[in-house]
């Protein structure tokens, strides 16, 4: 069922900001669905599931994908502006956490990585390798990077599968693979579960 006050929320915000807009490019919408299907054929989420989103950006499409179908969503990205657009605008009337805070800085000392059932990071080109991200978890995770190293703000690109696997950590066991392609390169989505903590 479509949420018509999001819908409007989105109309009413996307109206003077041409950088939500494209949050739901057909690119965007593209890569992540492939993401939202392969974790629901998972089954690995429930009622008491919580979810944590790196480098969350508005959060335009995961939030509304699994919003009720868990208990809690952080989403953390590091610009405030994009952050405070997200809570006080377009998901108001959602129970969200969203933090404005470096990944990097924020999860190595969060309780709520510790307990959070799934990491999601679709933003793995505009940050350091999570390799470099020791975290204490076992959770499952849902990563995705690319090959578009000319577009802006793309400091972590990758080449292919292969060279992204090497950006994980050596307790990630990848499940599943999978690959994205639109008009300016491929996007690569690896899934996963941390089978300890690398602390």
């Amino acid at each position: 069922m479509i949420d018509l006050q999001l819908l409007q929320n989105i109309m009413e915000e996307v109206r003077e900001n041409k950088d939500l807009l494209d949050s739901f490019s057909p690119n965007q919408f593209k890569s992540k669905l492939k993401l939202i299907n392969h974790i629901k054929d998972l089954n690995i989420l429930n009622k008491d599931s919580e979810i944590v989103i790196f480098g969350s950006w508005y959060g335009s499409i995961l939030i509304p994908a699994f919003y009720n179908d868990v208990k809690q969503i952080t989403a953390i990205d590091k610009d405030p502006k994009v952050i405070s657009k997200a809570k006080y605008k377009i998901f108001k009337d959602y129970n969200v956490d969203f933090i404005s805070k470096d990944v990097f800085d924020w999860a190595p000392n969060s309780s709520r990585i510790k307990k959070t059932d799934l990491i999601i990071n679709t933003s793995c080109e505009h940050m350091r390798s999570m390799k470099e991200l020791k975290l204490d978890t076992k959770s499952y995770f849902a990563y995705q990077s690319n090959n578009m190293l000319s577009i802006e703000g793309h400091i972590n690109c990758v080449y292919d599968l292969d060279d992204f696997k090497k950006q994980l950590p050596d307790n990630a066991k990848v499940m599943i693979e999978d690959e994205i392609k639109d008009e300016r390169g491929t996007r690569f989505l690896l899934i996963g579960k941390y089978e300890k903590s690398n602390i």
